[in-house]
């Protein structure tokens, strides 16, 4: 099954747990390209950056691109300032989150053939045997 882990600050990953932040605003997004099937809703595995490890997922049913910022704030939780700064005069993407749900146990990023976590995003394929989707408390 292919999936997408992000990298995420912790205090990002905390609104999305608490149900805060239902937009990831990113300057790309997952797409299916080359006439290869991608299937939707996508699994993204959230790598919180500086634990080394992947720390939950969430449900992403689709995103949206646009440059009109100021329609992310209240979603993503980012002050319109900052958006403005990362999208250098562009547009972004707002990846829609929900069903945010911490591991029992953090994953290795090995587990999911990573040898170090993405800058931003990356594809990954988990086998259909992995029980590594399954594992969570509820997001609690």
């Amino acid at each position: 099954m292919k999936a997408v882990v992000a990298s995420v600050k912790r205090e990002w990953w905390g609104k999305m747990l608490a149900g805060e932040k239902t937009m990831e605003i990113r300057k790309s997004a997952p797409q299916s390209k080359d006439g290869r099937t991608f299937t939707w809703p996508l699994t993204v595995l959230v790598y919180v950056s500086g634990t080394g490890t992947i720390r939950g997922k969430f449900t992403c049913p689709g995103w949206i691109k646009t440059n009109l910022l100021e329609m992310l704030v209240d979603q993503s939780c980012v002050p319109l300032e900052n958006l403005r700064a990362y999208a250098k005069g562009g547009s972004l993407y707002g990846w829609m989150i929900q069903n945010a749900e911490k591991f029992d146990i953090p994953v290795p990023l090995a587990e999911v053939g990573l040898t170090k976590p993405p800058m931003s995003w990356q594809y990954v394929e988990i086998p259909e045997s992995q029980d590594l989707l399954e594992q969570s408390d509820g997001g609690n």
